[in-house]
């Protein structure tokens, strides 16, 4: 996996957001390997030369990040595979520029199926997680009964691979975030529980283009037909929140940033599209 993950960003596509000739990143991928695979016998001429420190090699730093996403240590215990400065400086730089969003947006071209799935998953989020800037609800943070929360929204399509991921508070109700997701989306059917049994938003999914498979809420005098058979297909969207949650940085959320915990929560979804 950490070499497909080294192709993809050594494509210009994904590393500056430009659009390139299929051919140019194909190019620009082997190029990236092959500097990696000499970068180990070319280390020991670097250091005696007066160029200064030869650039760490990407796929240690990503070895680094995901063993990070699965443990859930600290940035220090990455020292075994670099300088933990120098791997939290790069991942910093990828979720500035953007890489993750890049590449989940290019996976996300590839999905199929007519059935498509939203939902919400609540992360538990550790005391070291407070003190980011602007305070807790900028950085998606709230207060439940069960304590400080952080959700994960997410659309999937038939076969449970993501197709856009937000955060919220954890707060929040789950339809607030429900618009943002379906945005763009056409010709579909999208399968949600109760919570997103608005007429607001059932209105909001015909203006799009798209059908609503919502079951009604008991109190409802005029309750909306659902197909029970394509209902029991939101399955896929549960099983996507378990299999990343198998990762114990996203389980629990030890980053104060939200763009940082965002950064991690794509990643773990590009990996699950990766292993599919």
């Amino acid at each position: 996996m950490e070499n497909l993950l080294v192709l993809l960003l050594g494509s210009s596509r994904f590393r500056h957001g430009r659009n390139s000739h299929p051919s140019e990143g194909r190019r620009q991928g082997k190029a990236a390997k092959k500097i990696n695979e000499d970068r180990a016998s070319t280390c020991t001429n670097a250091k005696s030369s007066k160029g200064g420190r030869p650039p760490a090699d990407t796929e240690r730093i990503l070895q680094g990040i995901l063993f990070r996403l699965r443990e859930g240590c600290s940035w220090r215990a990455l020292s075994i595979f670099a300088p933990y400065t120098t791997i939290y400086t790069r991942w910093k730089s990828w979720c500035e520029t953007g890489v993750w969003d890049r590449i989940l947006d290019a996976l996300a071209e590839t999905a199929s199926g007519k059935l498509w799935a939203i939902d919400s998953s609540c992360a538990k989020v550790h005391k070291h997680a407070f003190g980011g800037m602007q305070g807790p609800e900028i950085q998606c943070i709230g207060k439940t009964k069960g304590g400080a929360n952080t959700k994960i929204h997410a659309l999937v399509d038939n076969q449970g691979r993501s197709v856009r991921i937000l955060l919220g508070a954890g707060n929040r109700h789950d339809s607030i975030a429900a618009p943002e997701l379906v945005e763009g989306q056409t010709s579909r059917t999208i399968l949600a529980d109760k919570a997103y049994g608005s007429a607001v938003f059932r209105a909001l999914l015909e203006s799009l283009g798209l059908k609503a498979c919502i079951p009604p809420k008991a109190n409802e005098r005029n309750p909306p037909k659902y197909h029970k058979g394509h209902y029991r297909k939101r399955h896929h969207v549960e099983n996507f929140f378990q299999r990343i949650k198998e990762s114990r940085a996203i389980a629990t959320r030890y980053e104060k940033l939200a763009s940082r915990y965002l950064g991690l929560v794509k990643l773990a979804a590009i990996c699950d599209w990766l292993k599919k």
